[in-house]
């Protein structure tokens, strides 16, 4: 074999004694200085020497890489490499120096303080060369899809990890990620790179086959002749034809993990894609998940396509239009690229404009389709898993509750656990949070699943949904912790019911979900829902419609005052009461007045306050409404007390605690001990307001009122403080911030945070 050898004249010496090793061993070295005689043309004589090389060898260092005729030769050798899968350019470090970038994926030999083992190494690695090129033939057999990834963009990282893992040693490496997510895209470009580090490289496409017929499809590939044999033995010639070289074998699109019998043993790389998470026979270590594009990727996946058509200028001027749909499509990176592909054949339009009439369910650029892919992921379910993404499909986007979508499936907990399972392995489930049995579907593989279902499976699935959230909440005092994980669910459902005519339905969906979303702090969602019932009715004026606007203006005006926006609250409460009375609803009129006098209490005007609440306790009574009495109350009690009157403000109380136990109203309960836990303080009675604070806070957890709770850590930090307890001080009103803060609530949080700056360190 004719190798030839690219130094500096600097390190001629080590040269000559490597020259003088690889001729003892058969090898022909060519040298310029040898073989290039004096008055002939110096450059003719080098190209071809290069040419008449199976193999270049570079002898790397300061000198060597300062050498305009050194870089001359490994350029040209590296072209000729990567052109013909022909010449191998090996690297030997005589003195440590940086490589060039174009060099750095590549091994090299290290000579170090001992050259002669140096020498001895890189005739041991010609041979292993020289054998795979007689058993090959001078050109490495490289078998890769006719398309080579041109506009591949950013991946870095990935091709990185699999270079240094690879490369540097034969072993199994397994790229997994969702349908679509660029997996078989990356294994290409690295194949395609990887060409000159290899003797051969095979890409097998694998898919929903056999393996016996993937078998078939690799042999036929090999320069082997075993077409008449049976599956197994094809797979052993094939397996022993790669083991026999510095392969790589990349198995695209695995489905089944009955292709580790292709898997050829030591000797050979292997690189799986899969949507399977794992394959049992490869290490955890040797697997990485292949994540959406980020959005510089995004950027440059545009640019690449774009650019050429468009200009580089107006794709800028687009970007955030282009990242807005990268961004409908979650990042991902087959249907950016689709995406980009459509948009390069709508020349004559406004780039702006194209990006916006650029449609979900048409994702398909003649060469790739991203919903075809989707469905095909789907059909390749059993039909159980098939009926759990069905009704997952009918959940919300962001994320679901496993036993919701498992009621909507009629599964049961364990069948719909083992289908999640096998959905989350095979990449079509994200686990959203593993503690609280949440999951997610990517957004077009949800719009797949409700196309497929057609308009009359997906109502009827949309049907079953809001049944099952129905039988939830009816009970959501006591199941308030598994109803919280499908407050969002409330929505499209209570407006499902609405559009099918069923408004009370849709009413006391909504209610109760806005009554859990109040008392364990999910203020947002609350108020979404109350805002929506208020548009449900908005455009009809019976008694129905005009009852349940003003139910819905007192509750918003709840949340609102928990945010500090009291002046706005107030005045949706005058709505409230103007319907009330025009209604004769005297039972919300007088809901309505001790709201009122709630918000007017904060604003300091205590007297107006103190009459409302009389107006609401002599309504209540007149209607029997031992609920609203107590109320009345405990809200009179703390106008009392801010007046200078607690005796008379604990006899409320106490009046306030006797109808809560009566009624078993643990939430109302639970306001009385905190009001009264800051009477006893007043007196001075600091232990004993202690012990109601703690009833106060017990009731609270098993409640999950989070803003009650918030209050009793306040007030209980700050007893602490009084009691000279500076670390229970600090860490009770620590634990009210957080609350206050999670909350939207910004006068409380405020006003803790300044209690904190007290306390200093």
């Amino acid at each position: 074999m004719k190798v030839f050898l690219s130094h500096s004249t600097k390190d001629a010496a080590f040269v000559a004694r490597l020259a003088a090793g690889m001729t003892a061993n058969g090898f022909e070295p060519w040298r310029c200085e040898v073989g290039v005689e004096k008055n002939v043309n110096f450059v003719a004589r080098i190209e071809e020497g290069l040419g008449a090389c199976d193999v270049a060898l570079l002898i790397w260092s300061p000198e060597a890489a300062a050498s305009k005729w050194t870089t001359q030769e490994w350029t040209s050798a590296l072209h000729r490499e990567l052109g013909e899968q022909r010449m191998r350019l090996g690297i030997v470090m005589l003195r440590e120096h940086p490589l060039p970038e174009l060099l750095r994926t590549k091994n090299y030999i290290t000579v170090g303080a001992d050259e002669q083992a140096a020498v001895g190494e890189t005739i041991d690695w010609l041979k292993r060369r020289e054998t795979a090129q007689r058993l090959s033939g001078l050109k490495a057999p490289v078998y890769l899809p006719e398309y080579r990834p041109q506009d591949f963009v950013g991946r870095t990282s990935y091709l990185q990890l699999l270079n240094d893992t690879l490369i540097n040693e034969p072993t199994a490496f397994l790229l997994h990620g969702e349908p679509g997510a660029g997996k078989s895209m990356l294994a290409l470009r690295f194949a395609w790179d990887a060409q000159k580090d290899f003797d051969a490289v095979i890409f097998q496409t694998c898919g929903q086959r056999s393996v016996d017929t993937i078998t078939a499809e690799l042999a036929e590939r090999l320069p082997i002749d075993v077409k008449t044999q049976p599956p197994d033995k094809q797979r052993e010639a094939a397996k022993d034809w790669l083991r026999r070289r510095q392969s790589l074998l990349v198995l695209d699109d695995v489905w089944s993990t009955e292709v580790k019998q292709l898997e050829p043993g030591p000797g050979c790389s292997v690189l799986y894609t899969s949507r399977l998470r794992s394959l049992p026979w490869v290490p955890p270590a040797q697997s990485a998940k292949v994540e959406k594009f980020t959005e510089a990727e995004s950027v440059d996946l545009f640019h690449a396509y774009l650019d050429s058509v468009f200009g580089e200028q107006e794709v800028n001027q687009q970007r955030v239009a282009l990242l807005g749909f990268a961004g409908r499509v979650e990042m991902l990176p087959i249907a950016v690229a689709v995406g980009a592909s459509l948009l390069r054949e709508k020349e004559a339009s406004a780039l702006g404009r194209a990006v916006l009439k650029l449609r979900l369910d048409a994702l398909a650029d003649g060469t790739k389709d991203v919903n075809a892919l989707f469905r095909t992921a789907i059909e390749s379910q059993p039909e159980r898993e098939q009926k759990l993404l069905a009704a997952c499909a009918a959940c919300v986007q962001d994320s679901f509750w496993l036993p919701l979508a498992a009621q909507i499936a009629e599964l049961n907990q364990e069948e719909a656990e083992d289908a999640a399972d096998r959905l989350v392995h095979s990449s079509l489930l994200r686990v959203a949070d593993r503690d609280r049995q949440r999951f997610q579907l990517h957004a077009l593989l949800r719009d797949q699943l409700r196309e497929r279902l057609a308009e009359d499976g997906l109502l009827a699935m949309e049907q079953r949904h809001a049944a099952a959230l129905e039988r939830l909440f009816t009970d959501w005092e006591t199941r308030w912790k598994d109803c919280r994980e499908c407050l969002e669910e409330v929505i499209p459902a209570a407006r499902l019911l609405w559009e099918q005519g069923e408004s009370e339905r849709a009413w006391q969906l909504g209610y109760w979900a806005f009554s859990l979303g109040s008392r364990v702090g999910e203020l947002d969602t609350a108020l979404r829902l109350m805002q929506q019932q208020e548009l449900f009715f908005s455009g009809r004026d019976d008694y129905e419609a005009k009852n349940v606007r003003q139910a819905s203006y007192g509750n918003q005006a709840l949340i609102l005052k928990d945010w500090g926006r009291l002046e706005e609250a107030l005045a949706l409460h005058k709505k409230k009461e103007a319907l009330c009375l025009e209604l004769g609803n005297k039972a919300s009129l007088a809901i309505s007045f001790g709201n009122q006098a709630l918000i007017l209490t904060a604003l300091g005007r205590l007297e107006e306050a103190l009459a409302l609440h009389k107006k609401e306790e002599a309504l209540c009574l007149k209607l029997g409404d031992k609920g609203g009495v107590q109320a009345s109350f405990g809200n009179q009690a703390l106008i009392l007390e801010a007046l200078g009157q607690p005796k008379e403000a604990m006899a409320l109380h106490k009046k306030e605690e006797a109808i809560c136990l009566e009624l078993g109203n643990k939430d109302g309960l639970q306001t009385g001990y905190g009001n009264q836990a800051l009477i006893l303080e007043a007196l001075g009675r600091l232990e004993a307001a202690v012990a109601l604070y703690k009833k106060k806070e017990g009731i609270c957890l098993e409640l999950g009122n989070k803003s009650s709770l918030g209050n009793c850590y306040w007030n209980w930090g700050l007893l602490a403080r009084a009691q000279g307890d500076k670390r229970t001080g600090k860490q009770k009103l620590e634990q009210a911030l957080a609350i206050f803060t999670e909350l939207k609530m910004p006068r409380e949080r405020d006003a803790v945070q300044a209690e904190l700056d007290k306390l200093g360190d």
